[in-house]
């Protein structure tokens, strides 16, 4: 009975370590073809970057944007001297950062918003959506953003509407309308929206009508008083409107409205369910 115990112990071992032979090589086999299939979820991302004067721009390695960065890069340059004009500025230096990605899908995963573009002051950075299906990127107003707030800071809270007007003036265009026409379209049809609402409120408004009625707004208050009040209305908040301007907003809304007529007496032909959809 002893021995038949010895025998039985052997056995028992022997099978143990058959068992776990098989067990361990079971998983190695598993492991290494999870990693040579899916590399346990990892996926390797490479980007390709360069300092162009004071511009470090970042590309994905291949597919659209990269295609076509030389076009992307000069509108960048494009667009700093253009919005350098409108904010009367003889230099622009500041080193910034301006990152063009392949979808939306993949500014979510940086930013955590599906938007074409978005701009980051504290970062001094822009991030750009360009493939084929956004065929006009955004530059002009995310750098609009980007180069007011690094010399002012944020707005003022209920400032963001002249934020957004202003970069939305920035680039003027939308489905080949600029933004003088849009907000004669929208006078003549009633959709302007309430200077208490689109201050206090902004975010919340239809997208299409509070940034393209903000950007006349802002264009007619840069072409008729100075900077240095609109830099104080983006400090100090709508609030202090008509002891900035020295008029009430209701009465600067009336002359740009009355300017705007005699510009356009002839309303212009926007299809609102088309344009509503967004710039293209």
């Amino acid at each position: 009975m002893f021995q038949n115990y010895k025998v039985l112990k052997q056995l028992t071992k022997i099978f143990f370590v058959v068992t776990f032979h098989l067990t361990l090589s079971g998983c190695f086999e598993k492991e290494v073809q999870s990693e040579t299939n899916t590399n346990e979820g990892w996926v390797k991302e490479t980007k390709i970057s360069k300092l162009i004067k004071n511009v470090n721009f970042e590309f994905p390695e291949n597919g659209y944007a990269y295609n076509i960065k030389n076009d992307l890069i000069a509108q960048t340059f494009d667009a700093i001297e253009h919005n350098k004009k409108i904010l009367q500025k003889d230099i622009f230096n500041d080193t910034i950062y301006v990152r063009f990605m392949s979808s939306r899908d993949e500014m979510f995963k940086y930013t955590g918003t599906r938007s074409s573009g978005t701009a980051y002051p504290y970062w001094s950075t822009i991030n750009i959506v360009s493939n084929q299906d956004e065929v006009s990127p955004p530059i002009k107003h995310e750098l609009m953003h980007l180069m007011l707030m690094l010399d002012w800071d944020y707005p003022n809270r209920s400032s963001s509407w002249i934020n957004e007007g202003i970069a939305t003036y920035s680039a003027n265009n939308c489905n080949g309308y600029s933004v003088s026409e849009v907000y004669r379209y929208l006078l003549s049809e009633n959709k302007l929206i309430a200077i208490k609402e689109l201050s206090s409120n902004f975010y919340n408004q239809p997208e299409m009508i509070a940034y393209h009625q903000s950007g006349y707004v802002v264009q007619y208050l840069l072409e008729n008083y100075s900077l240095e009040q609109f830099k104080e209305l983006w400090i100090e908040g709508v609030e202090k409107f008509e002891e900035i301007y020295g008029a009430s907003y209701t009465k600067i809304e009336d002359d740009l409205q009355q300017t705007l007529i005699m510009k356009y007496p002839e309303i212009p032909n926007i299809d609102w369910e088309k344009f509503g959809e967004g710039c293209y």
